[in-house]
């Protein structure tokens, strides 16, 4: 039987999800960048990407889906926008041939701002990161900024039921089930579209088989 992970390791791992840096944050993004495939092509299937879709990624990682997302419609433009310094060099690294056509680039951004004008993007998405933003109301008021007036966001989380049994979320994790993550969006302005909460089957690092609760909300902007 293994030990139990002593609460110093929690913390680093709970650290490390929430902005992952150096070389452990370069082993991690690999990690979620597994764990999450699902969830990711599942929010980036709802923004129903068209043709010159300009679209911003909140918290890429690594962005070794990035690929996936240009084939989806002709002409989009993405950006990603992180507070990891690691994650940006390493995502555009992976994506460099991308970065090379200039329809692709990633972003250094602060924690409570984003740094486009307002109304810029036609699609926005985020999965996985709304348990790290430190002001939830005034976060979700900057995606709204940025989004254009008719233009989608869609946000994916793991349900708070589900997030709770981890050992690691006591740490930096604010966790939301359908209708708290629902009530910020609306607090914030937008008007929702669809709350779609779906069983993710996906698998860890070590090859253990999850099967998760997840939450798929899209939003728009009037």
């Amino acid at each position: 039987m293994k030990e139990p992970l002593s609460e110093e390791v929690l913390m680093h791992i709970a650290s490390q999800l929430s902005k992952p840096e150096g070389a452990d944050g370069l082993v991690t993004a690999e990690r979620m960048a597994h764990t999450n495939n699902n969830m990711t092509l599942a929010a980036i299937g709802a923004l129903a990407l068209a043709e010159r879709d300009v679209v911003l990624e909140i918290g890429p990682g690594n962005g070794s889906h990035v690929s996936q997302l240009m084939s989806k419609a002709a002409d989009l433009r993405y950006y990603g926008a992180d507070i990891s310094a690691t994650m940006v060099a390493e995502a555009a690294a992976i994506n460099k041939k991308l970065l090379d056509t200039g329809k692709v680039s990633f972003e250094l951004t602060e924690a409570d701002k984003l740094n486009f004008g307002t109304g810029f993007f036609d699609k926005i998405f985020t999965v996985n990161t709304l348990y790290f933003w430190e002001e939830p109301m005034l976060y979700a008021g900057e995606v709204l900024r940025v989004l254009k007036a008719g233009g989608i966001f869609c946000l994916a989380i793991a349900t708070e039921e589900f997030m709770k049994e981890l050992p690691f979320t006591k740490y930096r994790f604010k966790l939301y089930n359908a209708a708290a993550a629902e009530n910020l969006l609306l607090g914030a302005g937008f008007s929702i579209l669809n709350i779609s909460e779906q069983k993710d089957l996906t698998s860890s690092h070590t090859g253990e088989v999850v099967n998760r609760d997840i939450i798929v909300i899209t939003a728009t902007k009037h």
